[in-house]
């Protein structure tokens, strides 16, 4: 099966770094800037095919449905389901400290351009066209990262998460304190792909399928995430059989 396997560094942090740490006397090989490497095995998704429903309840977990029963996902029936398996990778090497969010963007594409973007976060989020599943290990919950990223969903919550003040509305905005340390919490992540649906093709178009982004989000101004602020980001394309 064909690998992919897409990596960002930022060059110019990069090359500032270089000449910091040269300035200093340092001789050794250093970075400041966080980095993601997300990994597939096959950038072609297949339909969920399953006796199971993936329903996001009340709490924003997700579990199965199957005849009016709930029951908790595992990880063999989403492969038998035809959900893709991926692994997102983090690092970080400087001494900065930041509340962010790891979270996926997601886009619909025709042909090989043309994005528009999936309102993931919709009142009815049920079915979802695509989904990124993440089990939580403190509580064995699963979230969509493109619904509720790590730092966002209040079931997530640790140690190793702290909450922004809107400066907007006063309410609580939640974050993943992000430096050198906590990144090992989140440097090697098991996620499953799952298209729920193909975004609609004609004569003019030869495939279709989802673009998929995932970001280190920063808060902006105002203590809100509104995509713009990117720390950094990997991401890919994936068509829908």
């Amino acid at each position: 099966m064909k690998k992919a396997v897409m990596y960002l560094a930022t060059a110019l942090i990069v090359a500032i770094s270089i000449v910091a740490f040269a300035g200093c006397g340092q001789t050794e090989h250093e970075w400041l800037s966080p980095m993601i490497s997300f990994e597939i095995d096959n950038q072609t998704a297949s339909l969920w095919n399953s006796r199971y429903a993936l329903h996001r309840n009340e709490t924003f977990e997700y579990v199965f449905h199957n005849d009016g029963i709930e029951s908790e996902i595992n990880r063999e029936a989403l492969l038998a389901g035809g959900a893709l398996p991926a692994t997102v990778r983090l690092a970080y090497g400087g001494d900065g400290e930041y509340l962010a969010r790891l979270v996926v963007f997601a886009y619909n594409f025709f042909d090989h351009g043309r994005p528009a973007r999936i309102n993931a976060h919709a009142a009815t989020p049920n079915p979802q066209e695509i989904l990124v599943l993440w089990q939580n290990p403190e509580n064995g919950f699963w979230f969509n990262l493109i619904q509720d990223g790590i730092g966002r969903t209040t079931a997530t919550q640790g140690a190793n998460h702290d909450n922004l003040v809107s400066l907007r509305n006063g309410n609580d905005v939640y974050t993943f304190r992000f430096n050198s340390e906590t990144v090992e919490d989140i440097s090697e992540l098991e996620l499953f792909i799952i298209a729920t649906a193909a975004p609609t093709r004609d004569d003019d178009f030869e495939r279709s399928g989802y673009s998929l982004s995932f970001t280190i989000e920063l808060p902006d101004m105002d203590n809100h995430f509104h995509s713009w602020e990117i720390l950094a980001a990997a991401g890919t394309m994936l068509t829908v059989e």
